[in-house]
């Protein structure tokens, strides 16, 4: 056993580490340098994807999320209007249609500040969301800030930006609309005016919402005297709920933004439609390909294995274990909706597998792979009064056994969306909840139903294989999906907190490994409570570099600049600070120190201005910048304070490897206020008898 666990621990430790950059970045322009109370202004908020890559519009079509973003801490008298986006264009994936942007999509939200603000500046922090997608789809985020100088009418800036980003945008226009359904048919009745009719002969339509018409359905356009008929294939929308619908109606020339009431016969036909049994029939396919997904495959498998063991005088047994394990997983299911109804329903702008966008419960799901890949590997076996609980839980042909082993095969398959499935989870979470939930139940049905059928038709058990070594051999290959699951998971967990997190969760999975061995060759229950306390408090320490930090703006480090800055603005203060992907001490620096809410708040007020070097690959300015304060590695941590009142600057300041936010704090308060600064383990540096006579009386 030893030795399986040295190979296990030499295979993760031959695994390469990958980097993996955004396919996303954000750029934020104010329309003005500077606003007056009572005014507004606009605010430019630029995608920057990767080409290949799409992100989506507001009704991403049929899958997909659109970009949200949260505004932290809005100071009173300011409001920001609703986020307007640019014209999407069709992304065909058949037999599916999305809605989205590529390129470098800008949209824009308005900011009005009211009369009685009194504030010398704005001074907004955000996060931006947004699921970017191309053969795989990836949920990221990036913090964007503002600030905003109040008092004076300011110029208009960032032109060029503002008019393309607009020009891209549909016009909106007054024509008088009508919506109506007829049949299975949605007809969109617009008065054109007539220099417009030229344009409809190759028109798309864009509705801002999900489920008015089908995304694949063919437009077909009435062009008459004072007006245009549009007909397309009714979506599974119940338009009674829609008193104003918008739509964009997009030609060659230009895209028009028009709204529209809804009147007309609206049928709503739940449970007699072809297309909600359509529906039923890819909520039932979806769930079947779950099964042969890497996280769930090796679930089902181990469930076969275990009806290898059982004779045939144990029909009964097999019967219950299929059934048990068909509840586990169908209530696990409505479980998961019933909650994502609710979110939705109080406002959350979430979708399926909304969980996973909460790095704790991607660290959980990890770990929890991570443990079912050693078990299946044989690192550890299920045994002993310790792990009964568990081991009643997910394994024999038991009916709880198999009912927590059906949760699991749901917990696990959560990260997946199967083909078929997109279609059938759309639809269902704009439905009333009993039609919703029996989407999810048909799909809960559709990933049990395999098992099901080995459990109770005999001719399919006769294609299982007899028991023998084999069976071993192919537990442990089962192992492999799992490993391979909870990488996954972790350049998922990554790209939400960052590379540090990766360090943490590989560090708790060391722990793990320890535990087991521990626990395998001492019978002592101290060394065992010793090694489980040892494992929450590193679980603990992960789970803190996942709260939320403030980061700071910075500038890409240039020496030209930064010598420029030195002699031509004397008053300007700079932290240079020269890091590196490899280097732990950096990360950790940063994390817990620069990135510390009272470290970004005295850089704010003491308008500092913050220059990170990155050391990741070979750059001979960093290097050469290393060597001239004696170093030849990093990190390096360089404080210029500005120019006194004699317009002299200090020397530089070099803070400690090992960063506190007080260390920081004192440095930048100690040289603002003495022009010097005393710190532990550094060199005092431009002081004189009566300076430092001066800190000690402060």
């Amino acid at each position: 056993m030893i030795i399986r666990l040295f190979f296990a621990i030499l295979f993760f430790c031959s695994i390469p580490v990958m980097a993996q950059d955004k396919n996303v970045t954000i750029d934020v322009f104010p329309s003005m340098d500077a606003i007056a109370a009572g005014q507004s202004f606009d605010i430019a908020i630029r995608q920057n994807i990767r080409e290949g890559w799409h992100t989506y519009w507001v009704n991403p079509g049929d899958s997909g999320e659109a970009m949200s973003i949260t505004w932290q801490d809005i100071p009173n008298g300011i409001e920001i209007s609703n986020i307007q986006e640019p014209t999407p264009y069709r992304i065909d994936y058949d037999p599916l249609v999305n809605f989205g942007h590529s390129g470098r999509p800008v949209f824009i939200q308005t900011i009005t500040v009211n009369d009685d603000f009194k504030d010398e500046s704005i001074i907004l922090n955000g996060e931006a969301f947004w699921l970017v997608c191309a053969d795989i789809c990836i949920p990221e985020s990036e913090k964007i800030s503002l600030i905003m100088p109040v008092g004076n009418d300011g110029r208009a800036v960032n032109k060029d930006i503002f008019n393309a980003a607009r020009s891209a945008m549909p016009t909106a226009v007054d024509w008088q609309t009508s919506l109506s359904k007829k049949d299975n048919d949605i007809i969109l009745d617009v008065e054109v005016p007539a220099e417009f009719h030229n344009q409809m002969t190759d028109v798309e339509i864009f509705p801002y919402d999900w489920g008015v018409i089908q995304t694949t359905s063919a437009i077909i356009p009435d062009i008459r005297d004072d007006r245009v008929i549009f007909t397309a294939e009714a979506g599974d929308r119940d338009l009674n709920d829609l008193d104003v619908a918008r739509f964009i109606i997009k030609t060659d020339i230009a895209a028009y933004d028009i709204s529209t009431a809804v009147n007309g016969t609206i049928i709503n036909d739940y449970g007699q439609s072809n297309s909600f049994l359509l529906i039923i029939l890819f909520a039932f396919i979806g769930g079947l390909i779950l099964n042969l997904m890497p996280c769930v495959f090796p679930v089902l498998s181990m469930k076969a294995l275990s009806l290898v063991k059982l004779s045939d005088k144990e029909k009964s047994r097999m019967r219950a274990s299929g059934l048990a394990y068909t509840a586990g997983i169908i209530l696990s299911f409505l479980l998961i909706a019933g909650l994502l109804m609710l979110l939705k329903g109080a406002g959350e702008t979430i979708g399926w597998g909304f969980q996973l966008q909460n790095p704790y419960v991607v660290t959980i799901l990890a770990t929890l792979l991570f443990l079912i890949g050693l078990n299946l590997f044989g690192v550890f076996e299920i045994s002993g009064r310790f792990t009964a609980f568990g081991s009643s839980l997910t394994t024999g042909n038991d009916t709880k056994s198999s009912f927590y082993t059906g949760v699991l095969a749901c917990l696990v398959a959560t990260p997946c969306t199967a083909p078929f499935m997109a279609s059938a989870i759309g639809y269902a979470l704009t439905q009333p909840a009993i039609i919703g939930l029996s989407v999810f139940a048909v799909l809960g049905f559709g990933l049990a139903f395999p098992y099901l059928l080995l459990t109770y038709i005999p001719a399919v058990q006769k294609i299982l294989p007899r028991p023998g070594a084999w069976m071993n051999i192919f537990k442990q290959a089962l192992a492999f999906p799992m490993f391979a699951s909870a990488i996954w998971l972790i350049w998922v967990l990554a790209q939400q907190a960052g590379d540090l997190s990766i360090i943490y969760i590989l560090g708790l999975f060391t722990a793990i490994l320890f535990v087991i061995w521990i626990y395998k060759i001492t019978s002592s229950r101290f060394w065992r409570v010793g090694i489980l306390a040892l494992l929450f408090g590193l679980f603990i320490g992960y789970a803190s570099i996942l709260s939320p930090k403030n980061d700071m703006n910075y500038e890409p480090f240039d020496p030209v600049k930064l010598q420029q800055i030195l002699t031509e603005n004397p008053s300007q203060s700079v932290f240079v600070n020269m890091t590196a992907a490899w280097c732990i001490t950096c990360l950790v620096n940063e994390q817990t120190s620069l990135s510390h809410s009272d470290v970004v708040k005295a850089f704010e007020n003491s308008d500092i201005l913050y220059m990170k070097g990155d050391w990741t690959n070979r750059d001979g300015d960093i290097t050469k910048f290393l060597e001239s304060y004696g170093r030849n590695g990093v990190p390096l941590y360089v404080y210029y304070q500005g120019a006194n009142d004699t317009n002299v600057r200090p020397e530089p300041v070099l803070l400690p490897q090992i960063l506190t936010p007080d260390i920081i704090l004192n440095s930048i308060k100690i040289l603002e206020k003495l022009n010097c600064v005393l710190l532990p383990f550094v060199l005092v540096l431009n002081c004189d008898i009566l300076s430092l006579a001066k800190l000690f009386i402060a």
